[in-house]
């Protein structure tokens, strides 16, 4: 069977993207190791940073993060698995494939109730939110959220998710279209970006306190507004900088204002077997539990990689993307 995968041999532009064929198959997998046929791959905003060069990589470079499918052949030493076996896991390069090699220790086998398309839509981010919301700053009910970028992958599961836990969530959105989308998840509050009184109806809905905490993922044109929400002492959670970077002007309140400012990555807090396993757990009871609505997501052939990262970096997707092999 032709295997193909997705890499690059320069950054910039998503044209950089090469869909290829391998000139040999898969071999048997190594120590440690299981051979993994992908039924979806995550598509990440964080993708089009290893891709446009905000990140330094060595090159060539093969493209993804995240995954989920069956595995095909068990290595030597892998105890914990079989043939079989459904499959997923949140960061490990070169997802961008049908088929590959990969440690078995970063894998998460998923529940019957699971599908590999949902996991793949869902894993990567949903330990986001799951980081953000109950390691970063454990949000608590009667709080006040703010969530800039909620129509996104991430940004719709923190706003669901810090809802269900007993939030009044402010969702900042980009578009009107995303206004409509995000109250279909049951948020109250959606504010334009653009929205000249953005400020005042935040401060109307919290009775002129501010937010306890701001999720930032949309960076340079949002950014002084999600400061401005803020309480003083609250936290910034920059997560993402879908639109740049923030001025150096839109920090200055920041350390004024005793604002706590954090910029975390995911696999601070889920680095080894047991977090990852706690984390999956409480992300799969959520899923249960309908707090994140209907997971569905964007669907595009992996040989279709270019357009998927032209419509990510241009947000066109509300929610979830997935490539298929």
């Amino acid at each position: 069977m032709t295997q193909h995968r997705v890499r690059i041999y320069e950054q910039g532009a998503p044209s950089a993207l090469r869909y290829e064929s391998l000139p040999s198959t898969i071999g048997a997998p190594g120590l440690g190791q299981v051979r993994l046929r992908h039924d979806a791959v995550g598509l990440n905003f964080v993708d089009t940073m290893f891709r446009n060069g905000t990140f330094g990589v060595s090159l060539p470079f093969d493209m993804g993060v995240e995954g989920a499918g069956v595995v095909e052949a068990v290595g030597p030493g892998v105890e914990n698995l079989q043939v079989g076996d459904r499959v997923a896991y949140f960061f490990s390069f070169g997802a961008y494939s049908d088929v590959r090699l990969i440690d078995a220790d970063v894998l998460i086998k998923l529940p019957e109730d699971i599908s590999t398309r949902t996991a793949a839509a869902l894993v990567t981010k949903g330990l986001t939110a799951w980081m953000l919301l109950k390691k970063v700053h454990i949000v608590q009910p009667g709080k006040y959220v703010l969530v800039q970028g909620a129509a996104g992958g991430v940004g719709s599961l923190v706003a669901s998710w810090a809802k269900s836990l007993g939030a009044t969530v402010i969702a900042g959105v980009g578009s009107p279209s995303k206004v409509a989308s995000v109250k279909k998840q049951g948020i109250e509050h959606v504010l334009l970006n653009d929205d000249p009184e953005f400020a005042q109806k935040v401060a109307a809905i919290t009775n002129g306190r501010g937010v306890d905490v701001a999720y930032e993922f949309v960076g340079k044109s949002t950014f002084r507004q999600s400061v401005s929400a803020l309480r003083d002492g609250g936290t910034m959670a920059h997560v993402g900088s879908a639109s740049g970077a923030p001025a150096q002007i839109d920090m200055l309140p920041i350390p004024a204002r005793s604002i706590r400012y954090v910029q975390p990555s995911t696999s601070q807090y889920v680095n080894d077997r047991n977090s990852l396993d706690a984390a999956s757990c409480e992300l799969f009871e959520a899923h249960r539990n309908k707090v994140f609505g209907e997971v569905s997501a964007t669907a595009y052939a992996l040989a279709d990689v270019v357009q998927a990262h032209e419509d990510i970096a241009a947000r066109r997707i509300t929610g979830s993307a997935i490539l298929i092999p």
